[in-house]
């Protein structure tokens, strides 16, 4: 019976320790690693023609909420005819860089213009931005400035 409650003890003393150490178990990224995965992930809202989500990753009539809205209109207007238009996240170009309240991260994008057979070639753009991310209150969450 002496066993039992001591292995209880035991257990729930792990439990306890582990529940204590889950902040640095979840917390291992830095801040410049989670700027970039943001910036990854607005990207893929892109790339997938999620606009709106794409969106949700700004500010509000922020450089990169409009900038949201160009490269939809770019999207759309290299689409017309028979082509298909394909953007692709490369990949960071640089590490990202704390700057001040402000996190620059480095992203590399291109974009390919398809023809349809027999109507021409492919067409490539590449783009490298200097994005600026921030830590918005009051829950310090990160968005596109």
């Amino acid at each position: 019976m002496k066993r039992k409650i001591l292995l209880l003890v035991f257990v729930i003393f792990l439990i306890l320790i582990l529940v204590g150490c889950e902040s640095h178990f979840l917390d291992g990224m830095e801040i410049e690693d989670e700027a970039e995965t943001f910036v990854y992930n607005y990207w893929i809202a892109m790339i997938n023609r999620q606009y709106e989500l794409a969106k949700w990753y700004c500010i509000p009539d922020g450089i990169w909420y409009n900038k949201t809205d160009e490269w939809e209109e770019y999207i759309n207007t290299n689409s017309k005819d028979e082509a298909s238009t394909l953007v692709y996240f490369h990949y960071f170009y640089k590490p990202a860089e704390v700057i001040g309240d402000s996190i620059i991260v480095y992203a590399k994008i291109s974009v390919d213009k398809i023809a349809f057979p027999g109507c021409g070639g492919i067409l490539v753009d590449i783009f490298e931005y200097e994005m600026e991310v921030i830590e918005t209150p009051p829950l310090g969450r990160l968005k596109l400035k």
